[in-house]
């Protein structure tokens, strides 16, 4: 009798020994969700024709409310009062329920074991089957969401690699003026948007946006905002009209998507010498020279997008002196502080300390203005996108620019 007894433990311990060497090596196995009820069927089929004393087994995959997403069932249910029942699940995930990503992975299963010994054994290694199913899944989750964020990562690589193609690199220098700018997305993409645009021998078009938001959406709004920008200037140079007209092509989608795009666009007459404006929601720009440090006062209509018959105020700037314009969007004064009056003084106050050596060159000047806007940005935490378009002038657009 006792030689008996051995051997049946034995006999158990070789089975599961067996079954968790079959479970390993389906953990190795590659998985994915094309694959994964095939696999887990396997396993299943491992462990039932392995447990000698199993008589009906059925696993199942379930939702929180009780809804099955998959089963298997194997052998025959019984209604002997002698057969030893267990009826135990375990959590997959806690924030998934669904198909591929259950709540709970379920067992019911019958035995002809009698010895209460045994039977606590094999409710230890049907958890150990539950694990490795909930192994199964959770592995195809990750290596689903490695797949994603790859693509992720290759899209916005992409969306990353248009939209540096959309923001000046180079200087812009033309009889009279110089322009450079400087952009620091807080995002791999940003919704900022910056250009000058070459229209005849007689005018620049300059122009500055912020569209609502950040990451993705805002930089394909942002992307969006350079053909629909040429697309206008085909027919008009005044930065009124073109505001006019690039909110009735613009409109429709941001309405729709809840967004808008606040604006500022400068054309510069070269003949004349002087700046045209207008704004649509955007701040007022920086206006820097040796005799004045100030916020531009000029008057603004809303921001694109939030109502469908805008109509924007035009200035006109003449520019008798050397100075600087600064356009900017308001993540340069957007960064974390409660009192963005105040900080935008102590900009013009540090950018006008770097006007008071009149030895310095022109070059010298902007090169200054540039490494100052570069440093304050990373200086300061960042909680928006930052661009800043730096215009250079000359009193007397016929001197050489130095």
């Amino acid at each position: 009798m006792q030689n008996k007894k051995l051997s049946q433990v034995l006999g158990l311990k070789q089975n599961y020994e067996y079954l968790l060497l079959a479970s390993n090596e389906q953990s190795l196995r590659e998985v994915n969700y094309e694959t994964l009820q095939q696999v887990i069927e396997e396993l299943v089929d491992t462990w039932f024709a392995r447990m000698d004393t199993l008589t009906f087994f059925q696993l199942s995959l379930e939702s929180k409310s009780g809804e099955v997403y998959f089963r298997l069932e194997r052998g025959s249910r019984g209604y002997s009062g002698s057969l030893h029942h267990v009826n135990t699940r375990m959590i997959v995930s806690e924030q998934r329920d669904t198909a591929l990503v259950p709540r709970y992975v379920s067992l019911f299963a019958q035995t002809s074991v009698v010895d209460q010994g045994h039977a606590e054994l094999d409710h230890s290694f049907f958890q150990v089957l539950l694990v490795n199913v909930r192994g199964l899944i959770l592995r195809c989750l990750h290596e689903h969401q490695a797949l994603e964020l790859g693509v992720m990562e290759t899209e916005m690589g992409l969306a990353r690699r248009i939209q540096s193609m959309l923001i000046p690199k180079e200087e812009l220098i033309i009889k009279g003026l110089r322009a450079r700018t400087v952009y620091a997305p807080i995002t791999y993409v940003g919704g900022d948007y910056v250009d000058y645009i070459r229209i005849d021998d007689r005018y620049v078009c300059f122009i500055v946006a912020d569209v609502s938001g950040h990451g993705l959406p805002a930089s394909l709004l942002a992307t969006g905002i350079s053909s629909a920008a040429r697309a206008v200037l085909q027919t008009s140079w005044s930065p009124d009209v073109i505001l006019e007209r690039l909110n009735q092509l613009l409109y429709e989608n941001l309405s729709k998507t809840r967004l808008f795009i606040t604006m500022m666009v400068a054309c510069y007459d070269s003949y004349e010498h002087k700046l045209l404006l207008s704004r649509a929601g955007h701040p007022k720009p920086l206006y820097l020279s040796t005799t004045r440090q100030s916020v531009l006062d000029c008057r603004g209509g809303v921001g694109l997008g939030l109502l469908p018959d805008s109509t924007y105020p035009l200035e006109e700037v003449l520019l008798k002196e050397d100075a600087m314009l600064l356009i900017y969007t308001d993540g340069l004064v957007n960064t974390g502080r409660k009192d963005a009056f105040h900080y935008l003084q102590q900009w013009l106050g540090g950018l006008s300390a770097l006007l008071d050596d009149p030895g310095n060159t022109n070059d010298e000047v902007i090169d200054r203005v540039e490494s100052y806007v570069w440093g304050m940005t990373r200086r300061e935490k960042q909680i928006d996108d930052i661009s800043v378009l730096i215009l250079q002038f000359q009193s007397d657009p016929h001197t050489k620019v130095q």
